[in-house]
């Protein structure tokens, strides 16, 4: 009987050990995942400096206004000229487009401005949108009215609720992890 009993405590021990492994991984994993989410966090704090900007372009967006980039004749890009140019993706001469610097949500899906660059890049117009997925362009008529603050996505605010929501997430696991780390703490004393 007490053999039999003592192989039972030892498979429940090895059971026990098994788990203590397991929730060992995971907290190593939630901590890799603490460490992803505050370089995500460092990464999206380095947009809020371009907020004002970033705002600055949807608003002409929306309104469709030409963006004066910068002053060709002294050659000085502005603000949002250097924060163009950083985002700017080619489509073919003269014919550009910025998909993961703003998107609207529409009828035809997220869209992207699809810009005609004037001035060697220091003077956009828009000249229709492109579906960021699917890369079907619609013209500036069909999509226009559109093309408003409310329907804006991936703004820097969005990104912030996002990464809030993931690290309340995180914070729940590694609570838990800890919680169920100090019950085992307390069943091997």
């Amino acid at each position: 009987m007490e053999r039999r009993q003592t192989e039972e405590l030892n498979e429940k021990r090895s059971e026990l050990q098994l788990v203590k492994q397991e929730l060992a991984s995971v907290m190593d994993k939630a901590n890799e995942a603490v460490e992803m989410l505050d370089k995500i966090n460092a990464f999206v704090s380095s947009f809020r400096l371009f907020a004002p900007t970033i705002e600055e372009y949807a608003n002409q967006v929306e309104a469709d206004k030409t963006i004066e980039a910068g002053n060709s004749f002294r050659g000085i890009l502005y603000e949002i000229g250097k924060l163009l140019e950083t985002f700017k993706k080619l489509i073919k001469e003269g014919l550009c487009w910025f998909p993961k610097l703003m998107r609207w949500k529409t009828s035809k899906g997220e869209v992207a401005p699809v810009f005609i660059e004037k001035s060697n890049g220091y003077s956009y117009s828009v000249y229709g949108y492109m579906n960021v997925e699917t890369r079907e362009y619609y013209s500036k008529e069909t999509i226009q009215w559109q093309v408003n603050a409310g329907n804006r996505t991936g703004t820097v605010e969005r990104m912030d609720v996002n990464v809030e929501a993931m690290a309340r997430d995180l914070q729940e696991i590694l609570r838990i992890g800890e919680e169920q780390k100090r019950l085992w703490d307390v069943y091997n004393k």
